[in-house]
This record gives C-alpha cells, structure tokens and sequence, in this order.
C-alpha cells in the first residue's frame, strides 16, 4: 500500500544533555491497540540499506512534516524491536523544548512513519506487517504500542537521573526495597535481599562495614 501507515510506542530511550537520543523506535511480534503486529524482521532490509549521508531519516514532532525536531542516523534491529540512534536538533527552540519534554517525561512517546505492500490481514482484523520501509519518525504525546517504556534520561552533567532509572527498574518488576539495596549496595545487595528476605534498612545495618 502506497499509504503511510503510523505505529506508536511509549518510547525507551537514553537521552543525553546534548541531544543525542537512543531508543526503541517500534517492537516485535506484539499487538497494538488496533490489533496490528510488526513482525521480526521486518525492517531488516530497510536497515541494511540504511545510509544516513545520503538519505535521512526524520524526526518529526506529531508526524507534523513542518516540524523538524531532529533525525536517526544510526538503526539495530534485536529480538526486541529496531533501536535507533539520533539527535534532536537543540538549537532549534523546538528541537530543544522537546528535549526539556522527554527529560520531564511530558513526553514519552515515538511513532513510525511507514510503508507496506507485505501484510496479512488477521481473524482479528489486524494486519501482521512482514517487510515494511520507514519514512519518517516522530516524537508523540500518545502511544499505540504499550511494550516499550523510558529506559533512562540523562542530566545536564551527561549522568544517569536516579530517579528515571528507578522508574525503570520498578517497570521491570522490582519492589521498592530491591531498587533501593541495588542502588546503595549493588548486585550484592540485591542478592543479600532476595536470598535472605532481608529489609533494606537490615541490609543497610548488616552491610555499613561491608568491604568488596
């Protein structure tokens, strides 16, 4: 289909006080909110003809053309989905309002842009997309695509925000208590707490003398 098609999800990115961004752009093998599936491979060819000196690949702000915040020059495709490296333009004022956003986690969203004449239509009225070709990226308000989520956002100081990473580490299933002896003790501390069903604040107690 000639058509551009968009898929959106809650962008997992690590984005940096220069501009740089690296996220999951889309994800394999799982249903959107419209029954839609984006296969392994899919963008496989796309990648590997993928040469951003001689053809960009856009970020948009709300798949609006006008607005140019940013572009992808770098795509890896894993079991996971395809995870792009790029750079928002921050010496725009949009390019760098939108970095302020994604620090703030006001947004947190990325679409796709795309193209497909490889699909199937599904029982449940989906579409199981096979090979598709990319036109352009956006950063979005509203995801389609619930799987990914905010790895990390980093500081002016070009560190890792704790408490992004928190964020992070609680999306993937730790409890409190977990993040917090892994925060102050490492993978030790974790392993302390989970073994020996041990509070943090006795984990604190039994490891202030605790020497590597």
């Amino acid at each position: 289909m000639n058509e551009i098609i968009t898929k959106t999800i809650d962008l997992k990115a690590a984005e940096s006080a220069d501009g740089h961004v690296e996220a999951y752009i889309t994800t394999f093998n799982n249903e959107d909110v419209v029954g839609d599936i984006i296969m392994s491979g899919a963008l496989d060819e796309f990648i590997k003809n993928f040469d951003p000196s001689t053809k960009k690949l856009p970020m948009f702000y709300e798949h609006d053309s006008k607005a140019i915040i940013g572009e992808w020059n770098a795509l890896e495709a894993d079991e996971y989905g395809v995870k792009g490296k790029g750079i928002l333009y921050i010496e725009t004022s949009r390019g760098a309002d939108i970095q302020a956003l994604l620090k703030r986690g006001a947004v947190s969203s990325v679409s796709i842009g795309f193209r497909s004449n490889d699909y199937e239509t599904l029982k449940s009225g989906g579409r199981q997309f096979n090979t598709l070709e990319l036109v352009e990226t956006s950063i979005v308000l509203h995801p389609a695509n619930p799987k990914a989520q905010v790895i990390s956002v980093k500081s002016d100081d070009g560190l890792i925000e704790t408490k992004a990473l928190k964020t992070v580490l609680k999306d993937a299933g730790l409890t409190r208590n977990e993040i917090e002896a892994l925060f102050q003790f490492g993978w030790k501390g974790l392993k302390n707490l989970r073994f020996n069903e041990t509070s943090t604040e006795e984990l604190v107690a039994a490891l202030k003398n605790f020497k590597l």
